[in-house]
């Protein structure tokens, strides 16, 4: 009974990231050749194969079908980078590295293959409004990612330190999105989030503290 159930579910599993894959993929080809306007989602439900229904307990818009993801991380995501945190006096030494790795892993999961991640750019370059979607550069998503990187370094979300890294970190996102999606770019999204990351993360370790002895009571 427990084979049976548990091969089910993977069944189930399988059928529903092919019904994702198939939407975020005909959305992305219907939004590269016409824009977002140029298509309803009944067109885009009759190119599928699915109902009106199906396709809204998926995504909530074209726009999201289009970016394939949702805008909070997945569990599978954040789970590690949570766990590679420490409960020491400062930030972990790694966490620059490990927020690069998580973006590159949830910018992956949006796009798999290297065909999927061209048709999603040629869909981006087509209506370059969902890269600021994409970059989820709004107070919530901010919030958001301070309470991640509280929650891995055992902190207040509004701890200084965790609001300081937060902040940065997600106007180097802000940067780094729109130079990977430019037409000309040919370099991977690590390697364009992690030069724009580089340089920050120098920036930090070279600075001396803002308060000394004599600032202290």
């Amino acid at each position: 009974m427990t084979n049976s159930a548990s091969s089910d579910g993977g069944l189930r599993e399988r059928k529903r990231a092919a019904t994702h894959s198939a939407i975020t993929s005909a959305a992305r080809a219907l939004t590269a050749e016409h824009g977002l306007a140029g298509f309803t989602v009944e067109e885009l439900c009759e190119q599928v194969g699915i109902s009106r229904r199906t396709f809204f307990n998926y995504f909530p818009a074209k726009e999201d079908a289009v970016l394939g993801a949702p805008a909070a991380l997945p569990e599978e995501l954040t789970e590690p980078f949570i766990a590679a945190g420490s409960a020491g006096p400062g930030l972990s030494p790694t966490l620059l590295r490990d927020l690069v790795d998580l973006a590159v892993a949830h910018m992956e999961s949006m796009a798999v293959s290297r065909a999927e991640l061209a048709q999603f750019k040629d869909a981006l370059n087509t209506e370059p409004r969902l890269v600021f979607k994409l970059m989820q550069g709004n107070r919530e998503a901010d919030e958001r990612l301070c309470r991640l990187i509280a929650l891995r370094e055992h902190r207040d979300p509004t701890d200084p330190e965790v609001t300081a890294v937060a902040t940065v970190f997600s106007a180097l996102l802000q940067r780094a999105v729109p130079e990977f999606f430019d037409p000309g770019n040919s370099r991977s999204y690590r390697a364009v989030l992690t030069s724009a990351v580089e340089p920050a993360r120098a920036a930090f370790s070279s600075f001396t503290p803002l308060t000394s002895s004599k600032d202290l009571p």
